[in-house]
């Protein structure tokens, strides 16, 4: 299997990035919609720069994804055309459309408009996305892949220029309803924030998967609350196993907070799974597939398990926070655990604990009382 970067020449000195894929004997391109302007200035040339990085990062993550030595061959056969679909449907393509669109928009938050969509072609990673693909699901676990991946207010600011985006179809005639619609941006914790007992994992754990490698790193994840962007680039050197410690720099935080490097005790089932299968010191622990494909796995198995409910990859943390401090964990510890700078990003889960016990105490039949 291969994955190069390419260029296309276009006109005006303009090139487009591509990627070549090669494997058993099949050849495809799959062009990222990344175009590379003339570099007559200085701002021009950075600008190339970024976007080569982009392109760079997308190539290593599929070269991750289809390489991953965990794999078995039917698996990355499978990948291999899922992520790449061949373009047989008259559906439009969300993509073009949105491109046509930007080419005669001059507003200022243009280059935001972009760096959004950038952000959904590493969340899909396909060259194509049909419109109907668009569903309030898959807009929902887009928003969790942004909230999970950037910090601050830039998550909602980028899904509202997607919601902006879709919009513009709307008024082409080409969607009926806008998807995003009831997607609560300030309250979107209240949305996704499914929490799993321990009885339910323990449910998942003994519960088939369509793939191993997601269901041991989500299990993982529910015994040590790392998250996706952590656990996906975890390798076996950020383990003492004298110890049973992890040490890792959070992807997440890592620019703006004290508490940037992680030092977490791991537990008996924790170290089980990551001894299921030992590698060397710079091998990546799980061979894990794109955040897209992965949900969709956890979705299936979710349902396999008959557990009703909407569960996203960040939902093992939101898991294991609640069930520590539902366990005697007080704040302090839970927020050192999750690698919180304060317990103030903790506190959101006293509440949902003191939810969950109420919802328990509510759940006592009623009774009909005589007292004659």
């Amino acid at each position: 299997m291969g994955i190069t970067l390419g260029k296309k020449q276009l006109n005006k000195g303009r090139v487009s990035l591509y990627l070549n894929y090669s494997y058993n004997g099949k050849r495809r391109k799959e062009y990222l919609g990344i175009i590379l302007d003339a570099p007559t200035s200085a701002e021009r040339r950075a600008e190339n720069r970024n976007k080569v990085l982009i392109a760079r990062q997308i190539r290593a993550k599929k070269e991750l994804e289809f390489l991953s030595v965990e794999y078995h061959l039917n698996d990355i056969e499978n990948t291999f055309d899922d992520i790449l679909p061949t373009d047989k449907s008259n559906v439009p393509d969300f993509y073009i459309l949105i491109g046509q669109y930007l080419d005669t928009y001059h507003k200022k938050d243009k280059k935001m408009v972009r760096a959004c969509i950038t952000h959904l072609r590493l969340f899909t990673r396909k060259k194509s996305l049909p419109i109907t693909l668009l569903t309030k699901d898959f807009c929902i676990n887009f928003l969790e892949y942004l909230r999970d991946h950037l910090r601050g207010n830039t998550p909602i600011g980028y899904f509202k220029k997607f919601k902006m985006c879709i919009n513009k179809c709307i008024e082409k005639k080409l969607m009926t309803s806008n998807p995003t619609d009831g997607i609560r941006l300030m309250q979107f914790d209240e949305v996704t924030k499914a929490i799993l007992s321990l009885k339910e994992i323990q449910k998942l754990a003994i519960t088939p998967c369509p793939n191993n490698e997601v269901k041991r790193a989500f299990l993982f994840s529910c015994y040590c609350g790392l998250r996706w962007c952590d656990v996906h680039q975890l390798q076996y050197k950020d383990i003492d196993f004298s110890s049973n410690r992890l040490t890792i720099l959070q992807q997440k935080v890592q620019s703006h907070s004290k508490n940037a490097i992680l030092h977490l005790n791991l537990n008996h089932t924790a170290i089980k799974l990551l001894q299921r299968h030992k590698g060397i010191n710079e091998e990546l622990v799980f061979g894990l597939p794109s955040y897209s494909y992965t949900l969709r796995i956890l979705n299936k198995w979710v349902k396999r398990a008959n557990i009703h409910k909407h569960i996203t990859f960040h939902c093992a943390r939101h898991s294991f926070i609640t069930n520590i401090m539902a366990n005697g964990a007080n704040i302090k510890t839970a927020a050192s655990l999750a690698g919180h700078s304060t317990t103030r990003h903790t506190e959101k889960y006293v509440h949902i604990i003191d939810e969950l016990k109420q919802k328990a105490v509510d759940s006592l039949p009623d009774i009909i009382v005589n007292y004659k």
